[in-house]
């Protein structure tokens, strides 16, 4: 979203219309803490040790494709409590002192904060793009139980369930089972990045992204069906049906960054068990954007 100039002049108009719109409503919520659902791209987390979900008790960012690059402000005894919680809940997540995160999750944190540093956060990592990777189902009942968590223990506390990721997308990454010895040792290993190295991946992704928006290249095509099936989905509130997708199913139709999908579940999930059942969908927008690689959708929802 830091690459407006891939974008023809009436997409960047539209993109800035609605990220002001979000930023405009999370004002008005003036949110005490932020439960941000994200995932990772092999930059911080790599295939060495893998969780399928992961809340981190001290967390920084990696800085990639322009976004900040700074510790962020975990707030810490709500985040412990809130484990404690889940694991009690049947809930098994992992936990990090150092979590090292790229784009997919401060990215949306960026878009609607002056200072993303500052702002009072529980990360939730969810694997979606490594090998393994969780069934969608465990997204709804992670989310479901943090939920519950901030209804139950915040009352008191103005509370934003922020998730990112997907829609349809095909980010240029390796797929592990396809991929030579070699590249796979590198996926397990994880990557020592320098400004030089993240210079190149944005280069890299950059092209794809003007090659894919001539409608060529080797990148699974956006989905606009696919995308906006779930957008009317998650707008109505029906996250079981969404959930019921199996991984295969997801990637087929939504290619390998459609995956990240869990992360829209597992957010709307919290805010419906935090409302006790609901929430109301306010806004909704969907626009296919080839040259960015991805299927462009928000949801602004808020508590009945």
């Amino acid at each position: 979203m830091n690459f407006g100039e891939l974008l023809a002049p009436d997409e960047e108009c539209e993109i800035r219309e609605e990220l002001a719109l979000a930023r405009a409503a999370t004002a008005r919520l003036r949110p005490d803490i932020v439960i941000k659902f994200g995932n990772d791209h092999n930059s911080g987390f790599s295939l060495r040790l893998m969780p399928a979900f992961l809340v981190a008790l001290r967390a920084r960012t990696l800085g990639d494709f322009g976004t900040t690059a700074a510790p962020l402000a975990v707030d810490e005894p709500i985040a412990r409590a809130l484990v404690e919680h889940l694991h009690a809940s049947g809930i098994d997540v992992a936990t990090s002192y150092d979590a090292l995160f790229d784009h997919g999750m401060v990215m949306a944190l960026d878009k609607l904060f002056e200072d993303s540093a500052s702002v009072p956060v529980v990360p939730v990592f969810t694997n979606c793009g490594g090998d393994l990777r969780p069934p969608l189902g465990r997204s709804l009942a992670l989310g479901q139980a943090i939920g519950a968590f901030f209804r139950d223990h915040c009352p008191q506390k103005n509370v934003l369930f922020l998730g990112s990721g997907g829609l349809s997308h095909d980010p240029p990454l390796p797929i592990f089972t396809a991929s030579p010895p070699e590249v796979q040792q590198r996926m397990i290993d994880g990557v020592e990045w320098t400004a030089d190295s993240l210079a190149v991946r944005t280069a890299n992704v950059i092209e794809a992204g003007r090659e894919h928006g001539h409608g060529a290249g080797p990148l699974q095509p956006l989905n606009p069906q696919w995308d906006n099936w779930l957008i009317e989905r998650f707008a109505e509130g029906d996250l079981a049906t969404v959930a019921a997708q199996s991984d295969a199913d997801v990637i087929r139709l939504g290619g390998r960054g459609g995956s990240e999908i869990r992360n829209w579940i597992a957010a709307l999930a919290a805010l419906k068990a935090y409302s006790g059942g609901g929430y109301r969908t306010a806004h909704s927008y969907y626009r296919a954007l080839p040259s960015w690689i991805t299927g462009f959708g928000l949801i602004h929802a808020t508590a009945h």
